[in-house]
């Protein structure tokens, strides 16, 4: 079985309106994407998936905390992170006029399922800073912020 499978909504059998769907997300989840920067992780996504009559919309929340590496010293950082978005979940062709917007997703006419993975996993992505740094200079591996100290051009 697909890991990634966990992240399956299965909505043909579901009623006009909205469902609650939790998943949760982990190590392993990080490993299925090839070079992530995250490496570990420990996340809640909640997902509010609004059954229309010719589409539905998911209001997906992300919590929790991930393990990157810090750009200063290079060792792992701690990163909390908080998400939330909104999916407009169609069926048909992508239209000329999204502009690139990706918060729109296409399924074929055939389909009774959605993936969300790829999306919970770009949203945590995204929702990183864009320096990973320990809050504190301190916190940093000592021999690295030497090396870095006596590197320091004035």
């Amino acid at each position: 079985m697909n890991y990634l499978s966990k992240y399956d909504v299965i909505f043909s059998g579901l009623s006009i309106g909205k469902h609650d769907f939790i998943f949760g997300i982990d190590d392993k989840f990080f490993e299925q994407f090839d070079y992530s920067e995250i490496k570990q992780g420990k996340l809640s996504a909640n997902v509010e998936l609004n059954r229309l009559s010719a589409s539905m919309i998911a209001k997906v929340t992300i919590e929790g905390e991930v393990t990157t590496v810090c750009d200063r010293c290079l060792d792992n950082v701690a990163i909390s992170i908080k998400y939330e978005g909104t999916l407009l979940i169609k069926h048909g062709e992508s239209d000329d006029n999204t502009d690139g917007n990706d918060e729109i997703m296409y399924l074929n006419r055939a389909d009774d399922t959605i993936n969300l993975a790829r999306y919970i996993y770009e949203s945590i992505c995204v929702s990183l800073p864009i320096q990973r740094l320990h809050s504190d200079e301190s916190q940093c591996n000592e021999e690295m912020i030497k090396i870095l100290k006596k590197m320091k051009v004035n």
